[in-house]
């Protein structure tokens, strides 16, 4: 902006250079050896010609190719073109018609010393001048004109979008700032889709102003063509003004996103979330580094464009109040207006001032809570340490501080003092205590949940058996996203009075634990060194915390060990916990290293004759050839002795049992005769 503003100062004195030559002339011919007439008459037309030369100069400089409003307005050449050429025809129409106009009103043409007026003429003058003002606002504003087209933001948008997809990489497309139809504000959107009805509008009133100048009615005509006059150059200079500031704001949204040195980037890509309303846009878990630049991009740029709506606003009204200077605004009428009586509170009269001077607190309360986190973002949090829950919690504790000095600003402004907003609360008091006590608690909590910071944007939480990223925190209630994506709104009571597990509370590291069985008679020395071998190789998990690795348990049919990792972030457990079993599987497989199935041993003692005979011999169908069929299959376990500890043990009766040595007499009894 500076290099805007000094570049600006030199060109307008390098303009001025011819202008100034010819002041200095018109004043040296007005002193001049002549007569006192020709002297008069010479500066007058010099200093009409100083004027135009002006105007023609900064008309030409401004639209110059390459020129400064090319350069820092964002003008097309095309455009600049257009007026540079209607400046150069206006300010030739105006030297032709306006000074000889000038001269036969003012009668400063004086032959012999008997001056020369021609009103008559010099109406002819000024209503060619009209005439040819009219047929440049034509030529700019007609169909298909580069001003008409450049006006046309949908035309531009896919003139942007064509330019960026032909000419420029990928990379450059991502980064460019948004068309001019998705930055621009409803109200010029608006104006864009009507520009044919502004356009014939503007022309139908130059023709207006024509036609009352030639019916005679010569002070509206003058009235009205000064004033629109002023309320252009007026509605160029705060133009101007916006889109300077729109550069400005750009940058500094681009460095209040920048990362410091020193400070975690991961915080800053949540900067520009927490002062959007709805549709916010989240980068996706494990993305990859060009999305991750795509939307820092995305993130500076609406918060620039957030920017440049309330530098609108404060331009608009910079504009609105131009307007009234120029129109001359009748301040007695407002007074009037204003002094109009309308109820009374407490005895104290209500005006229709006081009622607007209420509405337009209000209204800036309201602009304050929107755009408070645009505000801070570029004036105290770069100045601040680059957590995002301190940012959040300044951010909506500020919001809550202007909303709640706009309304009793604005309710003392219709005279309702602090004795009748108590008694108002006092009257809702037992309202509040019953039906409006759950909303009131989480009101609270959610001021607490600032103050204490128990949880912050971003931070990992399991609360009420949910689990997920904290994404917003409400007066109402919390806004959590869990590992599907969805939005889980929790109240901000369960944070506070519930069992609440903060995963990333002192920062974001996380371990990640995996355990693997092998085979008994393998050296654990040798797994513990192939763990941590395969937890320094993954590019993930940090070396410091060191990983550790350990024989956790001697297992029924395997020697369990466990591996612990640490990761920086949250979202990179899952993806380094896969790496590390794909790497445990492949390098175990590699160093022979068995992972056991759970495996389940039965020792038999001893069966009955009657059930082996069961066991040896299934059913089989009756044409099936005994003969032929394979032989049973007999489980060598079950002819091994039994281990020494069943041995030990007291025998206990078979008649109690069942299960002991079977006596002939027993047998059978239980045996089938024949």
């Amino acid at each position: 902006m500076k290099r805007a503003l000094r570049s600006l100062a030199l060109g307008l004195a390098w303009v001025s250079i011819w202008p100034t030559y010819l002041v200095l002339l018109a004043q040296a011919a007005r002193l001049g050896p002549w007569p006192r007439n020709l002297g008069i008459l010479g500066s007058t037309v010099l200093h009409g010609l100083a004027l135009g030369a002006l105007i023609h100069a900064v008309v030409s400089w401004l639209t110059r190719r390459d020129g400064w409003a090319e350069r820092f307005l964002d003008v097309p050449p095309s455009v600049c073109r257009q007026v540079n050429r209607a400046g150069k025809f206006l300010s030739a129409a105006a030297a032709a018609c306006l000074i000889p106009a000038y001269l036969l009103t003012t009668g400063e043409i004086a032959p012999d010393g008997r001056p020369v007026a021609a009103p008559a003429f010099a109406r002819l003058f000024v209503l060619a001048f009209e005439l040819a003002v009219w047929g440049a606002a034509f030529a700019l504003l007609r169909r298909g004109s580069p001003l008409m087209r450049w006006c046309d933001l949908d035309c531009r948008d896919g003139e942007a979008e064509a330019a960026a997809g032909l000419e420029g990489p990928p990379d450059a497309a991502a980064a460019a700032p948004p068309p001019a139809g998705r930055a621009a504000g409803p109200l010029v959107a608006w104006i864009s889709r009507r520009r044919a009805l502004v356009a014939w509008t503007i022309l139908a009133s130059i023709a207006g102003i024509l036609a009352l100048d030639a019916r005679g009615y010569r002070f509206t005509a003058r009235r009205l063509a000064s004033g629109a006059t002023e309320s252009l150059l007026l509605f160029v200079a705060c133009w101007a003004t916006h889109r300077g500031l729109g550069r400005i704001l750009a940058r500094h949204a681009r460095g209040a996103l920048r990362p410091r040195r020193g400070r975690a980037w991961a915080s800053v890509l949540t900067t520009a979330a927490r002062f959007r309303p709805a549709g916010r846009v989240r980068v996706a878990e494990g993305a990859a580094p060009g999305d991750e630049v795509e939307g820092e991009a995305d993130d500076a740029e609406e918060l620039a464009g957030r920017l440049r709506q309330l530098a609108g606003l404060a331009v608009g009204a910079s504009f609105a109040f131009g307007l009234a200077w120029v129109w001359e605004l009748d301040i007695a009428l407002l007074r009037f207006l204003a002094g109009q009586r309308l109820w009374s509170v407490a005895g104290d009269p209500v005006t229709l001032g006081d009622l607007v001077r209420s509405a337009v607190i209000m209204s800036l309360g309201g602009l304050a809570w929107r755009h408070m986190g645009p505000l801070l973002s570029v004036t105290m949090l770069p100045r601040i340490q680059d957590d995002p829950g301190v940012r959040y919690a300044i951010v909506t504790l500020c919001r809550y501080a202007a909303l709640g000095v706009a309304t009793i600003a604005a309710l003392g402004a219709i005279h309702v003092g602090t004795a009748q907003i108590g008694m108002v609360l006092a009257a809702l008091g037992v309202g509040l205590g019953f039906g409006l006590q759950e909303i009131v608690s989480n009101f609270v909590c959610g001021i607490i949940l600032l103050l204490e910071r128990p949880i912050r944007i971003g931070d990992v939480v399991t609360v009420g058996g949910t689990n997920g990223k904290v994404d917003r925190i409400n007066i109402r209630a919390t806004t959590i996203i869990n590992g599907d994506n969805q939005s889980m709104i929790v109240p901000n009571r369960e944070f506070i009075t519930g069992n609440l597990v903060n995963w990333t509370h002192k920062d974001k590291i996380l371990r990640v634990s995996v355990r693997v069985g092998v085979a008994y008679g393998t050296d654990p020395e040798r797994v513990v060194e192939l763990l941590l071998a395969i937890a320094r190789d993954d590019p993930e998990a940090l070396r410091y915390p060191v990983p550790s690795a350990l024989l956790e348990e001697l297992g029924d049919s395997a020697l369990k060990f466990v591996l612990h990792a640490y990761v920086p972030d949250p979202s990179a457990a899952g993806r380094v916990k896969h790496r590390l079993g794909s790497e445990i599987h492949d390098r175990f497989a590699a160093a022979g290293i068995a992972i056991p199935y759970p495996t389940q041993e039965l020792h038999l003692a001893r069966i009955p004759d009657g059930l082996a005979r069961l066991l040896g011999q299934p059913d089989r169908p009756p044409t099936e050839d005994l003969s032929t069929s394979p032989a049973p299959r007999r489980d060598p376990a079950a002819t091994t002795p039994p281990p020494s500890h069943l041995a030990d043990r007291p025998a206990r009766p078979a008649a109690a049992t069942g299960d002991g040595p079977l006596d002939e007499t027993a047998d059978a009894g239980r045996r089938p005769p024949g």
